[in-house]
């Protein structure tokens, strides 16, 4: 039986697809000589977020998306926040206009801002769902 919210869907689906970006992202970086393997999901990734940030923002979706109860806004906001800071250092940490990626790179690193600007925001949705959720009463 399907118990999912679709805001619970949609950051499944969301975050599933963020995960692929990356996936993808890092092969990219790897095959255009832009990181190696050992660097291609690390602090120095161009093309993917870091394997810390990728597994932190994994375990706050599944923590978001797992449970009904008004804690696991906690994580959806946290993932938000995290999404959100990924996006802004997208910009400021120069690498849209780092000399190694050619245009289809920047294009590619493009999609995976608005992917993970797209995870958040469905964060922030499955937040707002489960804090306006009220305790059901207990049973007596």
């Amino acid at each position: 039986m399907d118990t999912m919210t679709p805001a619970a869907r949609r950051l499944t689906l969301a975050m599933t697809t963020l995960l692929a970006t990356d996936a993808v992202g890092g092969v990219l970086a790897v095959t255009n000589d832009v990181n190696t393997w050992r660097t291609a999901w690390s602090g120095e990734a161009l093309l993917a977020a870091p394997l810390p940030m990728i597994v932190a923002q994994l375990l706050c979706t599944v923590l978001a998306v797992r449970s009904g109860r008004r804690w696991a806004a906690v994580p959806a906001y946290l993932l938000a926040l995290a999404c959100l800071v990924s996006v802004i250092s997208g910009f400021f940490d120069g690498g849209l206009a780092n000399d190694a990626l050619g245009g289809a790179l920047v294009a590619f690193q493009v999609v995976l801002l608005t992917v993970t600007g797209a995870v958040g925001l469905a964060a922030v949705l499955r937040g707002r769902e489960l804090h306006r959720r009220q305790v059901a009463p207990a049973a007596a």
